[in-house]
């Protein structure tokens, strides 16, 4: 089978904005270095939600002018990499996963997991201090 039979058997995922409803099952995306910021210092960029028909919603927030075309550039890669290019089968799945590795506490894009909304528990990777 060629790649493009594969690929019409397979539809792309991608993301686009959308909306995202933060008091539902949610991925929020926040900007900050994490060896000297803790969760609540870091700036929120952005909410993913559950995808539909392969696409994910990307709500962009309301960011401090201080945020600039570089770090939008960089979440928008993580965001093409871990929701499309990585090509997982269940990509939502792989996201949720994410959020809990040493790569996302170590990036500084952080991921967090939010199963019941905003005001629920929060499922991320943290740094352990010693």
């Amino acid at each position: 089978m060629s790649f493009s039979e594969r690929r019409s058997k397979h539809p792309e995922w991608m993301w686009q904005e959308g909306a995202v409803e933060p008091d539902g099952e949610h991925i929020e995306v926040r900007y900050g270095e994490a060896s000297n910021a803790r969760y609540d210092e870091w700036t929120p960029i952005a909410l993913i939600g559950q995808p539909r028909s392969r696409v994910f919603p990307v709500r962009w927030l309301r960011m401090p002018p201080e945020i600039d075309a570089a770090i939008i550039g960089e979440v928008r890669r993580e965001l093409d990499f871990y929701l499309v290019n990585k090509r997982e089968p269940n990509p939502w799945a792989y996201a949720i996963y994410h959020c809990n590795t040493s790569a996302n506490m170590y990036s500084k894009v952080h991921w967090s997991y939010f199963p019941s909304g905003r005001q629920g528990e929060r499922h991320s990777s943290v740094v352990v201090q010693l």
